[in-house]
């Protein structure tokens, strides 16, 4: 159940209250830190467009990582010290030393605190996930082309497209007005009905060999010649497309439509797909128990 809450007048103002406990705002904006950052590094984020949906991620995770190391305390206790201390032993280990393993992590070794404080919530949490979900099994064949079927979507070849270009490359800025006519009137050829590679051979700067570019998949190539490429249908002739390479026009002679990969190609893909689908909906269900009995409070954030 949750249950929304004012604000109160306490010094450390809690974003969320789970089955009593209090946890601070400075917890779900570590997490939606780290999980900004990480789409940040992958270029999908500008600025703040993406923060509303950021900070529902951020308590989510944090909601979730709460119920399962509460109910690992209420079935095992608290992680002692040496496990805490083991488990941080290996993540040095395993980072390649102490001083990497700071370096990677960003953590100081002044926040020795907050270090034990995550291995410590991520061994409880272990704990309760090994029990309810175990070891991975030894799916069969049948399994695995049946989660194949239901996922075909995810196993599909990319579209592509083969491409012929006439192109002119300015030789001056003065220049580029010749090289713009003349594929103006080459096009105005090409939709009259000339055929393209005798038009590409009398206007084209390149050689006839360079005339047909082959096929090509989306990120290939210029995003300017992907743009307009992609979205002509096969014997469509382009309007003059400009690069920092000079002027062309292309027509598209080929599409491939994507078409499902074999199975036996992705076989062992597939397989660690399925164990992790399996593992997740698994995850997802004990939270769905554990939040059904739960009482949680939600505060509004003061940020500062």
């Amino acid at each position: 159940m949750t249950t929304p809450v004012g604000p109160t007048e306490d010094a450390g103002i809690m974003a969320l209250i789970v089955n009593g406990e209090h946890i601070g705002d400075d917890v779900l904006e570590e997490e939606f830190d780290a999980i900004k950052d990480h789409y940040i590094s992958l270029g999908e984020v500008v600025c703040c467009d993406r923060d509303e949906e950021f900070r529902g991620y951020a308590r989510e995770n944090v909601l979730n990582r709460i119920l399962l190391r509460q109910e690992s305390k209420s079935r095992y206790g608290d992680p002692t010290e040496e496990e805490i201390d083991g488990m941080i032993d290996r993540l040095k280990e395993e980072h390649g030393g102490e001083e990497q393993f700071y370096q990677n992590t960003g953590y100081r070794a002044t926040d020795e605190g907050r270090i034990r404080q995550r291995v410590a919530m991520s061994i409880a949490v272990d704990k309760v996930l090994e029990t309810e979900i175990g070891p991975d099994p030894d799916p069969s064949e049948e399994d695995l082309k049946a989660f194949y079927e239901e996922n075909l979507k995810n196993y599909l070849t990319e579209e592509q497209v083969r491409v012929s270009q006439i192109f002119k490359e300015p030789k001056s800025h003065p220049d580029a007005k010749r090289c713009y006519r003349e594929l103006r009137e080459a096009r105005q050829r090409l939709l009259a009905g000339e055929d393209f590679a005798v038009v590409a051979d009398e206007v084209s700067d390149k050689d006839k060999e360079e005339m047909d570019l082959g096929f090509f998949k989306m990120g290939e190539t210029m995003p300017e010649i992907e743009s307009i490429t992609f979205s002509m249908e096969v014997g469509e002739v382009s309007p003059i497309v400009a690069t920092h390479f000079g002027f062309h026009l292309f027509k598209v002679t080929e599409r491939q439509a994507p078409e499902p990969i074999p199975f036996d190609t992705l076989k062992d893909q597939i397989r660690q797909q399925y164990l992790t689908s399996r593992r997740e909906k698994a995850i997802n269900e004990l939270i769905d128990r554990l939040l059904a009995k739960s009482t949680v409070e939600e505060v509004e954030p003061v940020y500062h």
